[in-house]
């Protein structure tokens, strides 16, 4: 009997160590965790706001965990005389990208995506003489250049950005009126 009581006493504390275990290692995670970036030079009561929470504009500067994205202009150009745009008007947008961070970040054209007010997404336009913004970025250093796209006209598209190699799944919206 003594057997039996030791036995099922080790099997007790196996199944209490093996549930401790499990839920340290791979439990369900039921807290969520957000980025809290925010518009550069708001106020500390406006910074808790979530980026994900929020539609930006042109020429607002933004602050995503350390990397400051800002869409200077949004404008149409002429097509190129050897590759038309086939929805009629390109839509070129500046950027201008910041690293704040202690690490070297890549940022690239293919994190964006732009849709139409209608939801529908706009084709990258590839026929200028520059390719679009792409690059490693080194801590404190900055990178320009554009984003390019074939659309329809209209009064304004969305355009989501969402980083590439990102630990969280994070993303910003802006409402994109042209000039």
């Amino acid at each position: 009997m003594k057997k039996f009581f030791k036995f099922i006493m080790f099997g007790i504390g196996g199944l209490i160590v093996l549930g401790i275990v499990i839920s340290m290692l791979g439990g369900e995670d039921t807290t969520t965790t957000s980025s809290t970036g925010t518009k550069v030079g708001e106020s500390e009561a406006k910074q808790e706001e979530k980026v994900e929470d929020k539609t930006f504009k042109v020429g607002d500067k933004i602050d995503l965990d350390g990397l400051e994205v800002t869409i200077a202009s949004a404008k149409y150009i002429n097509a190129s005389e050897y590759t038309p745009a086939t929805k009629g008007k390109v839509l070129r947008m500046d950027v201008n990208v910041t690293n704040n961070t202690d690490n070297k970040v890549f940022f690239d054209s293919s994190e964006f995506n732009l849709y139409d007010s209608e939801g529908n997404a706009m084709e990258m336009y590839f026929g200028g003489d520059d390719l679009d913004i792409s690059g490693d970025i080194n801590k404190g250093k900055k990178l320009s250049g554009t984003l390019t796209y074939d659309v329809p006209e209209g009064s304004n598209y969305e355009l989501i950005y969402e980083p590439t190699f990102s630990w969280t799944e994070q993303s910003i919206t802006w409402d994109i009126v042209p000039q």
